[in-house]
């Protein structure tokens, strides 16, 4: 532990720096060509809280500035952004500063951060307290989407996102699951998911499940950084996933947004938000409520989704947040399917009983403190009460569920603790910014997993028969992590940045409770009591490079390691359909990619890469059978993986590139592709090794075609993915359906919106051929078996937003 120290007081070093500076000021008069005052301009110090707006007569004034080299930027309507540097060291006054008038008279000025045109975008080398630099990275803009928000459609989301593999798990997209580069989609989990950057997963190493997903009426933007995350956010192999949820309005002291959706199988979504921002206090908050049903019988859904933000600016350098969210659902499952009944009828459902639920709560606080453009502090704390509930039949699907029997009943419950602090400070190597950056991560949890038998009704009863004696099992797994980072932007000269990186992390991983053995028609009732504590502590070391090729495109390369634990569900699972090797070990590798993108003259959007993701000690499932000719799937670590392919995504506004005039509008071609090439390279299992991995279809395609005019968009969508296998065998078929291959699919969907001052009418129909496919075996919930996706559906949206200035009221988020 001697290094562990030496880290830990280095890094409390540099936290506990105390920095002061002599402030000036910057004040002025902004003026157009014929001399006369411009009002109402927006004047900001780039890359700083400083901004201000001109009075009636031009004047401005920026004060408390340290001593430094700005950008000053000045916007406003009518007149063309003006932007120039400046060194301070002295109270500083600019006498009618000329800014010049448009050249053509616009029908609508719509101002809007660069980049966001496509709905997709990059993150800016630094931002906020996190360095981009050098990483595979997408920005999703939730303002741009033309979708169906009101039930999540992932495969519309995250259409621009090269390589994503996506599960569809239930009609209401209640849960997320996707991932790239042949990694297991269930439940996102090889994503680090946060919320806000703070976690919102079960429990981040130990059991790392998504069980919720925030509506997307009520997210910003989603920030999607791949492998290269594992420095700053957590060692997954997938990256990092976060949410930024929409927040209060900075203008306005009251607005309220509403949207209400009805669709196919009785779907009726309703979203309601409020916020705004009276002097210092700001506020935002919103309600979600869903229901409807499933195509297939015995499934339907209602969902509860609220958040809460209050935010209160100290000062001009320091402000708090503090945040809560609840998210409930339950919802009854139709089951899986067999081969053989998904081809006879992909409707049916031959389980009557099966339920699930979960209950979510966050509570976060965050702290920034802005001491000037050169120094930043951000501290984050996050406490979480949860839980799920799975009830009903456990065997496979081509076992006939006896309804006079007791169901199968997994109860979890989740309670954890997490912080995370970040110090950012930007410096100038030469003439050029540079950036470092350090921070500390401590997360504890307690898990509570328990299975025993429930009722045998229909209902969703969700209560032991006998709680002091389960006949499963029950077992709590407390768990802790200590993690301290640094990564470090060197600007040379503006064309080339290296951006090295080091992490350490210790993790504990404890497992205390009891287990009865039953498998298939063999029942042990001994108790048999298990103990289990894993400590390792490890470095992950990190180096990414860019070079500038022009202006607005760039070069990039980088190369991670990356660290997988094996979590609480690798440790005990008492399943009918599943064992797992009780010696199991972390798996570990690294990310590399190498890529070129750019921005042509606001019309071309591109980024094309290749990857290598090599994984070692591979936890996978192997099909076995037992002495009674029992299937199951065995979960070992099945050996080491590599996967090679690319990801590459293009954009072209064809009018723009024809120079046609902008009345025309905006006509979009984007076609979204990753290619995978995957497979065992060393196993002990000699049937295993020059196999396909699983979850990894070499082809998955999105392209799409969309329209914008003025008030109106509209969009059509598709997808094709090619097969994939599901377990390492490579097994096309089995009798009970939760091994085999998973076809190749393809859909089509459209979507079109149109905006009326303060009203929006939206309408779409996904999957409009009418395509019968699945995305999903699953090994237990909410099958076991193939889990069929959604057929043709439709829905229809209507929103409105009003605050103080109702009558000048325009929608701003089309």
């Amino acid at each position: 532990m001697r290094n562990f120290y030496l880290l830990f007081a280095f890094f409390s070093f540099f936290f506990a720096r105390q920095i002061v500076a002599q402030t000036f000021s910057i004040s002025g008069n902004i003026v157009d060509e014929k001399g006369n005052a411009v009002q109402h301009a927006k004047v900001k110090l780039e890359y700083t809280p400083h901004e201000t707006q001109t009075d009636s007569l031009g004047n401005f004034n920026l004060k408390n500035i340290a001593k430094g080299r700005y950008e000053l930027e000045i916007k406003a309507l009518g007149i063309e952004k003006k932007e120039f540097w400046i060194k301070l060291n002295r109270d500083t006054i600019f006498t009618n500063i000329k800014v010049k008038s448009q050249e053509h008279e616009l029908h609508e000025v719509i101002v809007e951060d660069r980049g966001s045109t496509f709905g997709i975008s990059r993150l800016k080398s630094i931002e906020g307290v996190a360095i981009n630099e050098g990483k595979k990275n997408e920005l999703v803009l939730m303002k741009d989407l033309i979708a169906n928000k009101a039930v999540n459609v992932s495969r519309q989301i995250f259409a621009k996102v090269p390589g994503i593999n996506i599960w569809e798990s239930d009609a209401a997209g209640l849960q997320l699951g996707i991932a790239a580069r042949g990694l297991d989609p269930n439940r996102t989990s090889n994503f680090n998911m946060r919320q806000n950057g703070y976690d919102m997963s079960a429990d981040a190493l130990g059991y790392p499940d998504a069980y919720y997903v925030p509506p997307a009426e009520g997210v910003d933007r989603i920030e999607i950084i791949r492998g290269a995350a594992s420095l700053q956010y957590g060692p997954q192999f997938g990256g990092m996933l976060n949410y930024v949820l929409q927040s209060a309005p900075t203008d306005q002291k009251f607005e309220w947004t509403s949207f209400t959706t009805a669709g196919r199988f009785k779907l009726v979504n309703t979203f309601n938000s409020i916020g705004g921002t009276v002097k210092c206090f700001n506020y935002y908050g919103y309600y979600n409520y869903k229901q409807g049903e499933s195509w297939r019988p015995n499934g339907n859904f209602n969902a509860h989704n609220a958040f809460v933000s209050l935010g209160y600016q100290c000062s001009e350098k320091l402000s708090l947040r503090l945040e809560y969210t609840l998210s409930k659902y339950d919802s009854k499952q139709p089951g899986g399917l067999t081969d053989e009944q998904f081809e006879n009828n992909a409707r049916q459902s031959l389980r009557t009983r099966n339920w699930f639920s979960t209950d979510w709560n966050i509570l976060a606080l965050s702290l920034n403190y802005k001491h000037n453009i050169h120094h930043q502090f951000n501290f984050r704390a996050w406490g979480f009460l949860g839980g799920r509930n799975a009830l009903g039949f456990l065997g496979t699907t081509n076992r006939q569920d006896d309804i006079t029997q007791p169901r199968d009943l997994i109860k979890d419950k989740y309670k954890n603790f997490g912080s995370e602090a970040r110090y950012l400070w930007k410096y100038y190597l030469g003439k050029y910014l540079s950036g470092w950056l350090i921070g500390a991560r401590f997360y504890i949890g307690n898990t509570q997993k328990q299975q025993g038998l429930g009722s045998s009704n229909s209902d969703a009863d969700y209560r032991f028969l006998h709680p002091d004696s389960l006949e499963g099992s029950d077992f709590h797994f407390p768990g802790m992590n200590v993690a301290l980072f640094t990564e470090h932007v060197f600007n040379i000269k503006n064309k080339i940045k290296i951006t090295p990186g080091i992490r350490f992390e210790h993790i504990r991983t404890q497992s205390d409770g009891y287990y009865r053995q039953s498998f298939f028609n063999q029942i042990d009732t001994a108790i048999k009591p298990e103990k289990r504590d894993m400590q390792r502590s490890f470095v992950l070391l990190g180096l990414g490079v860019s070079y500038n090729v022009w202006r607005n495109s760039e070069l990039y390369a980088n190369i991670s390691q990356n660290y997988r634990g094996i979590t609480f569900t690798d440790m005990r699972v008492i399943r009918t359909s599943q064992l797992v090797d009780p010696n199991l070990k972390d798996e570990k590798g690294f990310n590399a990619d190498l890529g070129y993108r750019g921005d042509f003259k606001s019309w071309l959007h591109w980024d094309v890469s290749a990857f290598w993701l090599q994984y070692n000690n591979r936890i996978g499932q192997i099909q076995q059978v037992d002495s009674a000719y029992n299937i199951y799937r065995f979960t070992t670590n099945v050996g080491s993986s590599q996967s090679t392919g690319a990801e590459i995504f293009v954009e072209a506004d064809v009018l723009k590139a024809a120079v046609v005039h902008h009345d025309a509008g905006h006509l979009n071609l984007y076609i979204s592709y990753g290619f995978i090439h995957s497979a065992y390279v060393k196993s002990q299992y000699k049937n295993v090794i020059g196999n396909s991995l699983e979850f990894a279809p070499k082809h998955t395609v999105r392209f799409g075609v969309q329209y914008r005019f003025r008030d109106f968009a509209t969009g059509i969508q598709g997808q094709y993915v090619s097969e994939q296998f599901t377990d390492a065998t490579n097994a096309r078929f089995t009798a009970t359906g939760v091994n085999g291959i998973i076809p190749a699919y393809y859909t089509f969907d459209w979507n079109a919106k149109y905006t009326f001052r303060c009203v929006q009418l939206i309408a779409g129909i996904n999957n409009f051929t009418n395509h019968i496919y699945f995305t999903r075996r699953a090994v237990s919930y909410p099958g076991p078996g193939i889990i069929p996706s959604e057929p043709l559906t439709f829905f229809v949206t209507v929103g409105i937003k009003l605050n103080e200035n109702a009558k000048k009221l325009k929608w701003r988020t089309f």
